[in-house]
């Protein structure tokens, strides 16, 4: 058997798109369970969530309520209240192909040794992107696509995208409730963008001596609203993604546990003054000439989202 679990905050306007598509699974819907994770909503998304399960999937679904904000406290809620052996993980922004859960379920038998599985994530434009927002897509949008065969990630540091992220149930338990992760990355928190809650659970996958493979059959669709592609809002993202990148290196670098973990902050605020100073590199001036400026202002800013967690740590 196996959990979809859709984690979602203040979702009330996108979920109904998400439980409609997970309701032409072709899966046999006795095979697997549908688990909403309502994080702290202050709007009505628990009860229009269970109207919605209750008429498309009956009762094969339920909304649990985590008030602790933080996208890893709901999942952490999510394994808990799991039944199956695999949980499937959606926001409620993700739009799952109808082969989905089938593609996961098949996907774990295939390979006994993967504790962490993840797929193809196309992005749904609800408007025209700039070339600003095509560039930054794969790596700040969780837009994901490594092509038409599977592979064995195998990066120290990296990992499988959140959107459409799958585990093993076991293994999410005893990193979020064993003890295994080493300060958890909490993630997103109503507006605050910070990220890399996703890595956390594939890094410490890997050290528990489980695999993380990408599998394009399974796929979704991200939504990418008009309000997703505006620079100030990528510039806080940016800062977000810098801010879990601090975070996560504390899972697979002593050097951010040691008590002078401060100075690896120190030494991020340098560069960002330093790269304040000269401006964007020759190569990326190259590479994109009329975005150089604005791609060089946002990994600036994902620099100082670096340096400002690390040297908030406990000295």
């Amino acid at each position: 058997m196996a959990t979809v679990a859709i984690c979602t905050y203040n979702g009330v306007k996108r979920i109904g798109m998400v439980i409609e598509a997970l309701a032409m699974q072709t899966q046999p819907r006795e095979t697997w369970e549908l688990l909403v994770i309502d994080n702290a909503s202050t709007d009505d998304t628990g009860g229009v969530a269970d109207q919605l399960i209750k008429k498309q999937l009956g009762r094969r679904g339920r909304v649990v309520r985590e008030d602790q904000p933080g996208l890893s406290f709901a999942r952490a809620r999510a394994a808990r209240e799991a039944r199956g052996e695999i949980i499937c993980f959606l926001d409620d922004d993700n739009i799952p192909q109808p082969n989905f859960v089938s593609s996961a379920i098949l996907a774990f038998g295939k390979r006994p040794k993967a504790g962490v599985i993840g797929g193809k994530v196309c992005p749904r434009w609800e408007a025209k992107p700039t070339p600003l927002n095509e560039i930054v897509a794969p790596f700040a949008l969780a837009i994901c696509d490594l092509g038409e065969d599977p592979r064995c990630i195998v990066d120290s540091g990296g990992g499988i995208v959140g959107a459409g992220l799958c585990v093993r149930t076991e293994l999410l338990r005893k990193i979020y409730h064993g003890g295994e992760a080493s300060g958890m990355v909490s993630g997103r928190k109503g507006n605050t963008l910070m990220s890399g809650e996703d890595l956390v659970v594939s890094i410490v996958a890997r050290q528990l001596g489980w695999e993380c493979w990408y599998v394009p059959t399974l796929q979704i669709e991200h939504i990418l609203p008009s309000s997703r592609m505006d620079k100030g809002y990528l510039l806080r993202l940016y800062e977000g993604i810098g801010r879990g990148q601090a975070a996560t290196r504390k899972c697979y670098d002593w050097k951010a546990r040691s008590p002078l973990a401060w100075l690896i902050g120190l030494k991020d605020y340098c560069r960002w003054q330093l790269d304040q100073m000269s401006g964007p590199s020759l190569e990326l001036r190259m590479k994109h000439p009329d975005l150089a400026e604005d791609l060089h202002e946002l990994q600036q800013r994902m620099t100082l989202g670096r340096a400002f967690q690390a040297l908030s740590w406990p000295r």
